[in-house]
């Protein structure tokens, strides 16, 4: 980590402006990303990956709180049915953060372990605005108030 911190150019001063702490921690979030996705091609093989994890789209309201707004944008989600003990069986959703959704998210990690437990269905929803998520317009200022805790 010393490493990663050290080859971020922040301003030579005990105090770090807030611009420099957002870039090391989002160094260190895309480190952490690798890592994990390295982690999960050493315990599945390419083999088995398509057979474990389904990718799917459902289309989303853009504004839900408008019922004159018809637009949608496709959100993109995956499924892991392996541990899921069907019909009953619990189901463990996983709401992506500021950046898109991986395999690692549903096949690896503590939440994979406690489905493995109680024979839950794993399922990951990338968050709007983020990874292949984005709405049709993009990510225009005029769209961006869609952006928020209330319309995810």
């Amino acid at each position: 980590m010393l490493k990663l911190v050290s080859q971020v150019k922040c301003m030579p001063r005990l105090h770090l402006s807030h611009f420099c702490h957002g870039r090391v921690l989002w160094r260190i979030k895309e480190r952490l990303r690798k890592l994990q996705e390295q982690s999960v091609q050493k315990l599945i093989t390419s083999a088995e990956l398509p057979s474990l994890v389904t990718e799917g789209r459902v289309q989303q309201k853009l504004d839900h709180f408008n019922a004159r707004d018809t637009r949608t944008f496709s959100q993109r989600f995956l499924v892991n049915e392996k541990h899921w003990q069907r019909p009953s069986g619990p189901v463990f959703l996983f709401i992506g953060g500021e950046g898109s959704i991986s395999i690692y998210d549903v096949v690896a990690g503590h939440h994979v372990d406690l489905a493995k437990d109680h024979g839950a269905l794993l399922l990951a929803l990338e968050h709007r605005f983020y990874g292949d998520s984005v709405t049709p317009d993009g990510l225009k200022t005029e769209t961006l108030v869609h952006l928020s805790s209330q319309q995810a």
